[in-house]
């Protein structure tokens, strides 16, 4: 699936006439859009909104937004359209905190894990719509997204981000609130499809064992289906092995000593061949 997004920049000087552009000083123009959009009021403006993105403070002041943010629907959805136009590692430290928090309402919760998907990869869209995470898709997959081009602030997200995100929603799965808990799971088994060298799977969470002779046992005690590869020798291709979750596989190759399971290119478990499978 492939959703495309254009993205209408949002050039902050273009939303003021030539006579205020004369009278106000840029950080005059920045500091009434933070008061207004730092206060989240009901008359807050659609100029406000985009200013701030232009501003030097602007994801200071889009990320408090998020530790004040209702489940008003508008609120959300200005929060998904700044998304769209600006990334920057507070917006995200943000987010990650919100999506954590369990005193906060399931919509802002889950508006958070949508926003970042795009922390994750940038090139990756769970969708755009408030509302994405309701009902998770039953595919496996992130969707792909283009046209869209933010600007990173002065503070650009780290390299570790991704795997932070990773990690939230693998540990978001056994949430107490039954919607955030099925939405961090399709995004757990989506973001391992996606970026397998971003995964991480915990030691001991799969394992490998000798049946008998050259016949062994995959288990994956992990809750997200798993694409693995057993290394049977030198001369031999990897064989491809996907696993599902809670499950077991068992295969019988032509190996001559050890084998090696493979996640990622790491290798996560080995066997040895054993005693002659009784006839």
């Amino acid at each position: 699936m492939k959703v495309t997004c254009v993205l209408v920049a949002c050039n902050w000087l273009s939303f003021a006439t030539p006579a205020v552009a004369q009278q106000d000083s840029t950080s005059d123009r920045c500091a009434k859009a933070r008061q207004e959009v730092v206060s989240a009021r009901a008359g807050a403006t659609s100029l406000a909104n985009a200013l701030i993105v232009g501003c030097p403070d602007g994801p200071a002041v889009i990320a408090t937004r998020w530790r004040a943010s209702t489940a008003r629907p508008e609120d959300l959805r200005q929060l998904l359209s700044w998304n769209l136009q600006l990334m920057d590692q507070r917006i995200a430290e943000a987010a990650i905190t919100t999506a954590r928090d369990v005193s906060r309402p399931t919509q802002v919760r889950l508006a958070a894990l949508q926003v970042l998907v795009s922390y994750f990869d940038p090139h990756a869209t769970v969708g755009t719509s408030l509302g994405a995470l309701d009902n998770p898709p039953k595919g496996r997959t992130l969707a792909a997204v283009t046209d869209v081009a933010p600007r990173v602030g002065t503070e650009p997200p780290t390299a570790n981000l991704p795997g932070r995100v990773y990690a939230l929603n693998r540990d978001l799965t056994t949430d107490a609130d039954s919607a955030v808990a099925r939405a961090a799971r399709y995004l757990w088994q989506a973001m391992t499809e996606a970026r397998p060298e971003v995964a991480s799977v915990p030691p001991g969470s799969v394992t490998l064992e000798t049946v008998c002779g050259a016949k062994f046992r995959i288990t994956n005690h992990n809750d997200i289906d798993l694409s693995l590869e057993l290394v049977i020798g030198s001369g031999h291709p990897p064989m491809q092995v996907r696993v599902p979750a809670q499950a077991t596989r068992d295969m019988t190759v032509n190996a001559k000593d050890a084998v090696h399971l493979r996640f990622a290119d790491r290798d996560i478990a080995q066997a040895s061949v054993g005693a002659p499978c009784p006839q």
